[in-house]
């Protein structure tokens, strides 16, 4: 895989990027790829109409391609990304991407990975529309469980796309069934 970066590195250009730091906005045209190599980029629409209220549609995590299907198919970007963390990100442009990348078939490989992953997204959250409250903060938690020391309420609220009071509620009844605990807004699977 790292040798794979390097092609990437040498044929693009390797950027850090800062926490907040928009790479794209909804409905630009794509002009580069974006490789993740590092950090957490945070995937998101604005609601306009309701007090500009953001709806997190997903964080990815490295390494990973971001928005290589509007980038590919060369349509306008349908969400915004912002880094949520520092991040490390090689951008590519589409001369360069189609002289060099589509000759190498391991870099096909690894487009085409990628792509995969992100259906494996739309397949996670088509499968989330489909279950309760309960069951959505609860597979949240199940995913996160190493991490949710670090977790406050509210971001796994904007995580699940749910207001703060119904994760409030859904979690007093979790404690109620002896399913977690929660000490000093931090909380714990039993």
């Amino acid at each position: 895989m790292q040798e794979l970066f390097n092609i990437m590195d040498q044929i693009g250009s390797k950027r850090t990027y800062q926490n907040g730091e928009i790479l794209f906005l909804q409905g630009v045209m794509p002009t580069h790829l974006y490789l993740l190599l590092s950090g957490k980029v945070r995937l998101y629409k604005t609601k306009e109409h309701i007090s500009s209220t953001q709806l997190t549609l997903h964080t990815l995590s490295s390494p990973q391609f971001i928005a290589e299907m509007p980038f590919f198919m060369q349509n306008p970007y349908p969400a915004n990304a912002e880094c949520a963390s520092i991040c490390e990100i090689i951008t590519i442009s589409y001369e360069k991407f189609h002289t060099h990348c589509l000759e190498n078939s391991k870099i096909c490989l690894l487009f085409i990975t990628s792509l995969c992953k992100k259906i494996q997204i739309l397949e996670s959250h088509i499968a989330l529309q489909n279950q309760s409250l309960q069951e959505k903060v609860l597979n949240y938690l199940s995913h996160n469980k190493d991490s949710l020391h670090t977790l406050t309420q509210r971001h796994i609220a904007n995580a699940l796309n749910i207001a703060p009071e119904s994760l409030s509620r859904t979690l007093k009844t979790l404690k109620t069934q002896g399913i977690l605990t929660t000490h000093k807004g931090k909380i714990t699977l039993l």
